[in-house]
C-alpha cells in the first residue's frame, strides 16, 4: 500500500468500525427487550400451569378424598 493512500485506509475503517459497533449496540438492545418480553411470557405461563395444576388436584381430592398428592 503506498503510504498517502494509508491515513484515509485507517479514517475510513474506524469509521465502519464505529458504525459497526453503533449497529451491534442497537441489536444488543433489541435483543435484550425481546428476551424480557419472553421472560415475562414465560413467567405467566408458569403461572398460569400452577393454577390449573391446584384446580386439578383440588378436583382429583373431591372425587377422592384418600388420593395422595404427587
Amino acid at each position: 500500500m503506498r503510504p498517502e493512500m494509508f491515513l484515509p485506509f485507517l479514517m475510513g475503517y474506524g469509521l465502519a468500525v464505529r458504525e459497526c459497533r453503533a449497529e451491534l449496540m442497537a441489536t444488543q438492545t433489541w435483543l435484550e427487550e425481546q428476551v424480557d418480553e419472553l421472560r415475562k411470557e414465560l413467567a405467566a405461563a408458569h403461572a398460569e400451569l400452577h393454577r390449573l395444576h391446584a384446580i386439578d388436584c383440588a378436583a382429583k381430592m373431591q372425587r377422592d378424598p384418600d388420593a395422595t398428592l404427587n
